[in-house]
């Protein structure tokens, strides 16, 4: 996973003025054809896996550059621009209630284009499942994007709320990564103390041991975690069989203010899993959820001895790319309409001429050496007013 600094998103309630945000529609929609003809459906979707650019386009077509609607308002700018471009690319879900018609929305996907709509869903799910049960970091998810391309590539970008500190944090997940190790192409976010993180390469043998766990007798996993809340607690008594004096366990995940869950056992879905082959399919098992995998590291960590991830991978300067066209909130300057129709203008020139000339592509490319070369005053970036 790549990781290169940290950005906070705090949550805004303010919303984005129509005006602005059919430009930002127009505009984005003009990027991404661009990005198309240049680079291709796959590569262009794995561009939006990675959390930097995500954020380099959201400040492009003016959104704050540190506001939680930097994932919900361009998700839906891109998901309205791209159902009425023939580019083949599209987003299905976002935030609320939008992410549970994903399954519905591959479906139509699947009659239009030849993909495995069945595959997509699975991924859909396991990627929900990975950032709140495998993941557990504080933060619940309440916006879920799965960006599709008509030849069957996928990219999903998430965002979860903390609410205790009023943040938001997003996950990339990009389909080529080994989604049960290190997953994430990066997560956006305040960087918190502590987490249970069981897709990190730490977490490896524990996950084993779990599954394991899983094809045992549910009577031994229900006394193992009996066992461990009683290491918790420091009880002796019960620890007098293991022959050593009761140790003393403390762990800030959970004894600290940053546990989101109470650690629990469901027994009826470890029973369910019992056949689950991989952690893949444990996670995908109806039931299994945050508390029984809090209580299952637990376990693998106290008895078992095996090392369990409790760090957190938050990762990502957003502020560069801000003034491309300013920020919705005025930071580092207000967008002005005249100049956001003078660029949307210029784009669509400019993917016209590009279509019809594939050489004028070098050109592109020596903007971009320009605009790298640019000392721009990113202190005057402010953080914009929650």
């Amino acid at each position: 996973m790549s990781v290169s600094g940290i950005a906070d998103l705090p949550l805004h309630t303010g919303h984005v003025p129509p005006w602005l945000y059919s430009r930002m529609v127009k505009l984005s929609g003009l990027v991404v054809e661009l990005l198309v003809d240049e680079h291709g459906i796959r590569e262009t979707i794995r561009l939006f896996s990675n959390p930097i650019f995500f954020q380099a386009f959201n400040n492009i077509i003016g959104m704050d550059w540190d506001s939680s609607g930097s994932t919900t308002i361009t998700t839906a700018a891109l998901k309205d621009s791209l159902s009425k471009r023939d580019v083949g690319i599209r987003v299905v879900g976002g935030k609320g209630v939008y992410a549970l018609n994903v399954p519905i929305e591959i479906e139509e996907l699947g009659k239009q284009w030849d993909v495995d709509a069945e595959l997509l869903k699975t991924m859909s799910r396991l990627s929900a499942k990975i950032d709140n049960t495998a993941l557990q970091d504080g933060y619940r998810l309440y916006h879920h994007a799965m960006i599709i391309g008509s030849d069957g590539t996928w990219t999903v970008i998430q965002q979860g709320l903390n609410e205790k500190n009023r943040y938001a944090r997003r996950y990339h997940i990009w389909m080529e990564n080994d989604l049960l190790n290190e997953p994430h192409t990066g997560i956006m976010g305040i960087k918190g103390e502590h987490a249970l993180n069981m897709v990190s390469r730490i977490s490896g043998e524990a996950r084993e041991t779990i599954l394991d766990l899983m094809h045992q007798d549910t009577n031994k996993v229900v006394r193992d975690w009996a066992l461990v809340k009683a290491m918790i607690k420091g009880n002796a008594s019960i620890l007098t069989y293991l022959g050593k004096e009761a140790p003393r366990y403390y762990n800030p995940y959970v004894s600290g203010i940053f546990r989101p869950y109470t650690a629990s056992i469901n027994e009826e879905a470890i029973r369910r899993a019992r056949d689950a082959n991989d952690f893949r399919e444990l996670l995908l098992t109806r039931g299994f959820g945050p508390s029984t995998m809090l209580a299952l590291a637990l376990i693998a960590e106290l008895v078992y001895r095996d090392r369990v991830d409790w760090e957190d991978p938050a990762s990502i300067d957003p502020r560069r790319y801000a003034f491309a066209l300013g920020g919705k909130d005025g930071s580092p300057y207000p967008v002005n309409k005249e100049v956001y129709d003078a660029v949307i203008d210029v784009i669509q020139a400019i993917v016209d001429r590009v279509r019809q000339d594939r050489g004028l592509t070098i050109y592109l490319k020596h903007l971009a050496n320009v605009a790298k070369q640019l000392n721009l005053p990113t202190d005057l970036v402010h953080p914009t007013p929650p």
